[in-house]
């Protein structure tokens, strides 16, 4: 056989074989086959090229999977994943970057958990200080860190009713625990939401109030003041914040941090309010909180209560303030998450 044989019959093998991966493409696509083609056996060698192809569309997506929301369980249903990775030809994609996370954030108003339908399954709560670190002390000696500690176990009880949601903590007990194994714990867990809980102090204002936070770049001197203090202990260096900061914008944590720490803020002072008209709303602001920093996924500080006012103090030390509180927390959260079910439904 001649060279020019050899290279028309290789030539003929190769587009059999691309033929066999379009025409595959398009019935995943449920285009059917073109008219003028005609059924063909797929042999070995066509099945593996075709599974090859798949799987490259797969990992190419996964880089975005990866990078903003590894803590996320995708759907069972992989097909709305896969369509804008495939081209409208029913070809795979070339030297296209479709899984950058800058094609898929044109999608309007819809946030991106809800149109990929990402699904929360596991909730990591962390009880601010503990151990060594009391957290800010009232007058009458009431100390954040026990204050957190049964908020967050009154929390976890609401949350993990009826078995929807495995629901963990980074401390269950008086212990110290430093700012980066909380975080650990978070990821170890493959936690889908974080929720850290505190209690504010202002001496030199005794209001009180609640605010609540998502990790990002903020120019405000007070929250610059109390980002120190809730870093203290921290051992993340500059470049860890300015990693993460440049990224913030791009990535599905911060989408959905605001959100949930919009509906967490909501819940929180409209609830407190019925009981104390004086608690003031201090909103949603943008923090550099350590504890927020490693963890992929979407995650919130909580301000819930303020120890510097006398009133807010004795309230605190009782039982039914402090599950109260933590029915409005988990009342946001609820809210946040069936925002999301309520969006699946309709689809």
């Amino acid at each position: 056989m001649g060279p020019i044989l050899r290279r028309k019959n290789t030539t003929k093998i190769r587009q059999n074989i691309l033929r066999g991966v379009y025409e595959e493409n398009l019935s995943l696509l449920g285009r059917g086959r073109p008219p003028l083609s005609r059924p063909r056996i797929f042999t070995p060698k066509r099945i593996f090229l075709c599974a090859v192809a798949l799987l490259i569309v797969f990992f190419a997506y996964g880089q975005y999977v990866g990078t903003s929301s590894s803590r996320v369980e995708l759907p069972e249903d992989m097909s709305g994943v896969l369509l804008p990775i495939l081209r409208a030809d029913g070809s795979l994609g070339s030297g296209e970057k479709t899984s950058d996370f800058s094609t898929l954030s044109n999608t309007g108003n819809l946030p991106l958990r809800r149109m990929l339908g990402l699904r929360i399954r596991r909730i990591m709560i962390d009880a601010g200080h503990g151990g060594s670190d009391p957290g800010t002390i009232g007058k009458m000696g009431t100390m954040e860190k026990e204050i957190t500690l049964d908020i967050a176990k009154r929390l976890k009880s609401h949350l993990a009713e009826g078995g929807r949601y495995d629901v963990s903590m980074t401390r269950e007990d008086d212990s110290s625990v430093p700012l980066h194994e909380r975080v650990t714990l978070a990821r170890k867990a493959k936690a889908d939401l974080f929720i850290s809980i505190h209690v504010n102090h202002h001496p030199n204002s005794p209001i009180n109030m609640v605010e609540t936070y998502y990790f990002g770049p903020s120019n405000d001197e007070r929250t610059l003041k109390l980002a120190r203090q809730e870093n203290a202990g921290s051992e993340y260096g500059l470049s860890d914040f300015k990693e993460v900061v440049e990224k913030l914008g791009t990535t599905m944590k911060f989408q959905e941090s605001k959100e949930l720490a919009q509906s967490i803020q909501t819940k929180l002072f409209l609830n407190s309010r019925k009981h104390s008209e004086d608690i003031k709303d201090y909103g949603v602001k943008r923090a550099p909180f350590a504890v927020l920093l490693g963890v992929e996924v979407p995650s919130v500080l909580a301000e819930v209560s303020c120890l510097s006012n006398s009133d807010e103090e004795q309230e605190l030390n009782s039982e039914s303030h402090r599950e109260n509180i933590a029915t409005y927390l988990a009342a946001g959260i609820f809210a946040y998450l069936n925002k999301g079910a309520t969006h699946e439904a309709r689809r």
